[in-house]
């Protein structure tokens, strides 16, 4: 893999990164796939990142999984080359684990302790749409187009895209969307609920960063317990839900952060975090 085909840069606690495969209109074959988990599964981890920013260099976000890739091994997984040639390998089982592994990627953006941007021009489709749609925020350029191009291509989607479409768009959007694959525009994106916002597209960058900025100068605990509130809404009852607000205000209540934002409250100025 050419070293440039992702690129990630952190700055004022804001970790973005840029699937950089203009030519291909950043269509991801299964090293960048790879190289995608990795920075997110550090991400997750790293005190520095306090927001994700996911983009496309170029005309596109992305073109989803890089169709020509499809039945090819990965040069960069030592595991996938020494097996390459074994039935098992090859299986249905281990395949499918390779698949679960990779919606991990997914799986990350929608539920680390951070918050997560997709900054979308251009086309969203696929397994793309499903890394767009598992974020916390879209932000789109006029230009955007989303589309779950799964139908075109004869198979019935992966990475989380049937679930995050639900929880989006509802379940009869997510349905024409998945089995006509039709492509859908901003403002039609923005009025069905699957994105936050449109900007024009020499605005994007600079719009989708501020966001970021925004997020990543809130506070660390009160965002990774209020994605963890969030994430257990999707499938836990109400009494469930209510009781973990409950632990987790109090759990927020007791750190240094809420004290001073309390005290910059008092002051009339801005607070200032330290994740602590």
């Amino acid at each position: 893999m050419k070293s440039n085909d992702i690129l990630s840069t952190l700055d004022e606690g804001v970790l973005t990164i840029t699937l950089n495969r203009p030519d291909t209109h950043n269509a991801c074959d299964m090293t960048m796939w790879g190289l995608l988990l990795k920075l997110l599964e550090d991400a997750a981890m790293d005190p520095a990142v306090h927001c994700v920013l996911v983009t496309g260099a170029g005309k596109s976000f992305s073109a989803g999984a890089d169709v020509r890739s499809f039945g090819t091994i990965d040069p960069a997984d030592p595991m996938a080359m020494r097996y390459a040639d074994d039935p098992v390998w090859t299986g249905i089982e281990l395949r499918t684990a390779r698949l679960v592994r990779n919606a991990r990627i997914t799986e990350l953006l929608h539920t680390m302790g951070k918050p997560t941007i997709a900054a979308v021009r251009g086309a969203a489709a696929g397994a793309a749409l499903a890394v767009a749609a598992a974020c916390d925020f879209r932000i789109a350029s006029e230009t955007a187009k989303f589309v779950a191009a799964f139908s075109r291509i004869g198979t019935s989607g992966d990475f989380g895209i049937n679930y995050y479409l639900t929880q989006l768009v509802g379940p009869a959007k997510a349905r024409e969307m998945l089995f006509f694959g039709d492509k859908v525009g901003a403002e039609e994106a923005l009025a069905m609920g699957l994105v936050n916002r449109v900007v024009a597209d020499a605005e994007l960058e600079f719009e989708s960063l501020a966001l970021a900025r925004r997020l990543a100068g809130g506070p660390p605990v009160a965002h990774r317990l209020m994605k963890q509130n969030l994430v257990a809404a999707e499938t836990e009852n109400l009494h469930n839900v209510i009781e973990l607000e409950a632990r987790n205000m109090l759990r927020c209540l007791q750190t240094e952060d809420s004290k001073e934002a309390v005290r910059a409250f008092q002051e009339k100025r801005e607070p200032k975090f330290s994740g602590r």
